[in-house]
């Protein structure tokens, strides 16, 4: 039986609005943000959908570098001990139709 390796140091994740901040610890090194980020929205009781019932879909920014990290990055290589990384809903912008008549 293989034991699966994990990071032995810890980093910050919160929220956008930075009110709830969550210390994580022992991740798989294997792990891809992806899976951190599905991981985290229940336990950060992040709401699963906008106020207009539309589900929500969340991405992480790394503090430190101040990018978007890719789902497919491996956590030990995008998150650094001591770093914080931010769980941002994804906002789209919808489509409103036009109210204006174009008179010809």
């Amino acid at each position: 039986m293989s034991a699966t390796a994990v990071m032995d140091t810890g980093f910050e994740v919160s929220d956008v609005t930075g009110q709830k901040v969550l210390a994580v610890s022992d991740v798989p090194t294997d792990a891809t943000i992806a899976e951190l980020v599905r991981g985290l929205i229940g336990r950060m009781r992040l709401p699963p959908s906008d106020t207009a019932g539309r589900p929500l879909t969340y991405h992480a920014r790394s503090d430190r570098e101040g990018r978007h990290l890719l789902g497919s990055e491996r956590v030990a290589d995008a998150v650094w001990p001591g770093d914080r990384v931010v769980l941002q809903p994804n906002v789209d912008a919808g489509s409103v139709p036009c109210a204006c008549a174009i008179a010809w």
